[in-house]
């Protein structure tokens, strides 16, 4: 228990730096970043260390590192967002994290919708973003999904190589 205690704290703060790292700013003033290349990786790792507990864990810490890293950057508006699509991005991840072939890729589609879900209705209720801006920011929602699918697996992957996870 201890061990995925310390790992989910470093996802924590390696989901946010990553994703302060890169910013680009979209139309409905959020912004593209590569921290879902963190996101998926956490939630692998976290799936790896404890496949039932680590979904929870995984939701919490890649969350709360994605939120952060928006009050960090001055988009504390979009957290409770983050919080929410990141942690179902996360946690799909690590779900994904012991099964092989076509599930795990599913699960990690699965992963991406939901953060591209959780934004759009979100920011359709937003005063300021609205339907017009959210259907904007799908594009790039999308390309994040799928970059951080194929980042954070491949990472996962590498770590798991080395005899860590």
């Amino acid at each position: 228990m201890k061990n995925i205690r310390i790992a989910a704290l470093s996802i924590v703060a390696l989901t946010c730096l990553i994703t302060l790292f890169v910013r680009v700013p979209l139309p409905s003033r959020g912004y593209f970043n590569v921290g879902d290349v963190a996101v998926v990786f956490g939630g692998l790792v976290l799936g790896f260390l404890q496949p039932r507990q680590g979904i929870l864990w995984a939701f919490g810490a890649a969350g709360i590192g994605s939120a952060l890293a928006d009050v960090f950057g001055g988009f504390a508006v979009f957290a409770p967002l983050t919080l929410m699509a990141k942690g179902a991005e996360a946690a799909a991840a690590a779900m994904a994290a012991n099964r092989t072939g076509t599930g795990r890729y599913m699960l990690l589609g699965l992963g991406g919708t939901a953060m591209v879900a959780v934004y759009f209705i979100g920011e359709t209720l937003m005063p300021n973003i609205g339907l017009q801006g959210a259907v904007a920011e799908i594009p790039a929602n999308l390309i994040q999904a799928v970059g951080g699918a194929v980042g954070g697996l491949f990472a996962a992957k590498a770590l798991q190589k080395t005899g860590m996870i």
